[in-house]
């Protein structure tokens, strides 16, 4: 996913960037052992083509730390510039640089209205329990009497101080030190920073001034009393879909470590017996984890009932074979979207621990025109924070749409909404409640408003707590056309439960067209003014949005000036079903589309022929099946899950089908990964327990039945950059909440995932 670090970015947290892993696609080594490993997997991919241990947290012996004095704040002399050192700034105004003498200069020209109103900060540094540290910099203003909050803390939940001090400065250069103990438990990514502000009796009226600091130092000085860091999860030499198999699906178990070279063995626990044996003797190097590893293929067996595997003195999770075997999964990913609804009461009887009143419900007011407010209530809360994104919302409803266009019958009226019971199948009264908010984002002239947020993320609260003025961000070409596409799409699903939803979803599709028709193509795209800090949702391209809008209209009314308009608009940047690139929902909807025009068809059809071919060959490139190969990106999990879905939305469109790579896409979701958890919180033996995700953080209770974002090689937040720094990239996930960059949720992300399942599903039945 190519979404920008703000989006799932805390209020106080903002980073660099920082690589991971191997970012390149490689060839295993041609060992004697992996040619055998490579046909067997080319053998298991091609075959649709021709027809436990909890958590272990325990504690570390302590290690001694030798006092090197080496300074833990790189760049603290500002030699390399401002190089890891930022600002945040709350509701002030700030900019830095270093000045000809080598000072970093903190030009503070709007205090805000609270002491984080501007802060500098730094990251990329860890602190011990028990060890003690020295803090020592030069600082000075050109006002007197400045007040500034020097803190070391928490970098996300409540982000309280490990050690603060309030310091007066004035014109005079003076070095100041300190000496502190790291008195809680080890932090790996902490933060240090100013906050510069409104502190003590400053008052917020004072005008623009600068701050000037150099030669920060910090050093641990005593490690005597050091407490080890707890360990993380124990990972099995034997990775499986930790929920379980469908009876006819793929089934796989990834084989490392102490469990190769040896005979790998399926026992069934309800019997104790061996049901399937397999001598392992090969196995390839993949550079994404690290390790050598191999496949232990059981896709025949069939019997229903609880399995684990053993390989030598490895073994894996136990997990289910059954046709049932995803039921409660694909509910809970359904009744998500149920916990991030905006706007209405999430009742006990239905949410529990996560009800809460009415949220959001002011009326926003129009960034371009702060005279003009909106009723722009309902909708879901989009991710981990409380923004709402047309561009987001419209790539959920298409997913669920989809799903129930193409598999009606593993939908019913039970997930428990408030609408359950009414005689509806439950996809179609979420989606619709989705629906409902896209209506409000719609203005008079049929374009459709980026985004409606707060001008900043909020802290670690629930939904009602954050009641900062809701802001309406312009109407961009982007979210106009997914709004066509995905209206385009319910005109055609809601025909059969109301024609008169159905008649109001294909106006507004049509107005949305209408719109972008006459709207030149916008190169630059969406871009967050200087005081707006929320999810930006960046897209410079708006080619395959426009191809995905004209290909639902025609594929809706059969009317051929849609299609005029769509040649105008074949996307050549690949036919993906992500937020930023629709193009494979343009190509799907074409390739079913009734009379369409036979030389356009064969375009699309080889375009879409490209897209399956690399999912497959990237598939069977190593052992656990990935459909990615090389970098892992923000939102890893979105990919490996649209990658899922586009084999089975595909399926008699193009020349490339495979299923067994769908069903690998799905395993690794559940946990034949690299990482050891399953995906899925609340699912499987491990799994992401500690999502950036504000209710869940709020609470202490982790809402169940969300996909998690997963690997990310970029390192994009704090927290991992000091964590994983070295790691393979397919091992680059942290199941932290202070992870907003592989750890966090979004409505996105389990819809591809609700599509999978319910494909999985239908196909076994």
């Amino acid at each position: 996913m190519k979404r920008i670090f703000s989006v799932a970015m805390s209020a106080f947290l903002a980073a660099g960037i920082i690589g991971c892993g191997n970012a390149e696609t490689v060839t295993p080594e041609a060992t004697e052992e992996a040619p055998e490993v490579q046909e067997q997997a080319t053998q298991e991919l091609t075959t649709e083509e021709s027809c436990t241990e909890e958590t272990a947290e325990t504690e570390k012996e302590v290690e001694p730390i030798e006092l090197t004095g080496e300074n833990m704040l790189e760049n603290g002399d500002f030699s390399n510039g401002t190089e890891l050192w930022g600002t945040f700034c709350q509701d002030g105004l700030a900019e830095i640089s270093v000045t000809g003498d080598g000072e970093l200069d903190v030009d503070i020209k709007n205090l805000g209205t609270v002491a984080h109103g501007v802060q500098l900060y730094h990251d990329g540094f860890s602190l011990d329990e028990g060890c003690v540290y020295k803090i020592t910099f030069d600082c000075y203003s050109d006002i007197e009497d400045k007040w500034l909050e020097m803190r070391f803390q928490l970098n996300s939940g409540d982000y309280h101080a490990y050690f603060e001090d309030h310091l007066k400065i004035g014109k005079e250069k003076q070095n100041h030190e300190y000496t502190f103990t790291m008195n809680e438990t080890g932090d790996p990514a902490p933060r240090f920073c100013f906050n510069m502000g409104v502190v003590e009796d400053m008052d917020k009226n004072t005008p623009e001034h600068h701050v000037y600091f150099d030669n920060f130092e910090l050093t641990l000085i005593d490690a005597t009393n050091r407490v080890a860091s707890s360990g993380g999860v124990d990972v099995p030499d034997i990775a499986v879909n930790q929920i379980g198999y469908l009876p006819g699906a793929y089934k796989s178990a990834t084989l490392k470590g102490s469990a190769l070279n040896k005979t790998a063995v399926l026992i069934n626990e309800d019997t104790g017996e061996s049901v399937f044996e397999k001598e392992i003797k090969n196995s390839i190097d993949d550079p994404d984890t690290g390790e050598k590893e191999a496949i232990f293929n059981f896709s025949d067996i069939t019997d229903e009932g609880t399995y684990h595997v053993e390989a030598g003195d490895a073994v894996s999770h136990s997990f289910k074979i059954s046709k049932n075997v995803y039921d409660e999964a694909f509910k809970a990913a359904i009744k998500m979207l149920y916990y991030q609804r905006c706007g209405t009461e999430l009742t006990k009887d239905l949410a529990g621990d996560f009800s809460h009143p009415v949220c959001h419900s002011d009326m926003a007011v129009l960034y371009e025109d702060t005279s003009k407010k909106l009723d722009v209530s309902g909708g879901w809360h989009d991710a981990g924070d409380y923004g709402r994104y047309s561009v987001a919302g419209a790539k959920t409803v298409a997913d669920l749409l989809l799903a129930y266009e193409n598999y009606p019958d593993v939908f019913d009226d039970a997930v428990g909404i408030p609408e359950s019971g009414n005689g509806t199948p439950d996809i179609l009264d979420e989606a619709k409640y989705e629906l409902d908010w896209l209506f409000k984002m719609q203005r008079e002239d049929g374009g459709v408003y980026h985004k409606v947020t707060c001008r900043n993320f909020p802290g670690e609260i629930m939904p009602e707590e954050e009641t900062d003025e809701l802001v309406i961000m312009p109407v961009t070409t982007t979210s106009t056309a997914d709004f066509a596409g995905v209206m385009a799409i319910a005109s055609r699903v809601y025909a059969g439960t109301s024609k008169e939803y159905a008649d109001k979803c294909l106006d507004a599709a049509k107005k949305a067209a209408e719109y972008i028709e006459k709207t030149p193509r916008d190169p630059i795209g969406y871009k967050n003014p200087a005081d707006i800090s929320t999810g930006e949702y960046e897209d410079v391209n708006d080619v395959d949005e426009r191809f995905w809008a004209y290909a639902e209209l025609f594929k809706t009314t059969g009317d051929k000036a849609y299609e005029e308009l769509l040649k105008n608009e074949l996307p050549d940047n690949g036919y993906s079903l992500g937020w930023q690139g629709v193009a494979g929902y343009g190509g799907y909807a074409y390739l079913t589309a009734k009379d369409a025009d036979a030389a356009t068809l064969e375009l699309v059809k080889n375009e879409a022929n490209k897209m399956a071919k690399e999912v497959v060959s990237n598939s069977a490139k190593y052992s656990y099946g990935s459909s990615i190969v090389g970098a892992y990106p923000w939102g890893s999990n979105l990919t490996i899950a649209n990658n899922g879905q586009y084999m089975f939305m595909m399926k008699g469109l193009i020349d490339t089908y495979n299923k067994n790579v769908a069903d690998m896409q799905l395993n690794y979701l559940f946990g034949n990964n690299a990482t050891g958890y399953c995906f899925l919180t609340g699912f499987g033996t491990v799994y992401s327990d500690h999502p950036h995700h504000r209710p869940s953080q709020a609470t202490g209770i982790t809402v169940p039945g969300m996909l998690v974002g997963g690997p990310n090689s970029g390192l994009n937040d704090p927290y991992v950059q000091n964590v994983l720094r070295g790691l393979a990239s397919a091992k680059c996930y942290a199941d932290n909440a202070q992870s907003y960059s592989t750890n966090e949720i979004t409505i996105y992300w389990n819809s591809p995932l609700i599509y999978l399942l319910a494909a999985e599903i239908s196909e076994s039945n």
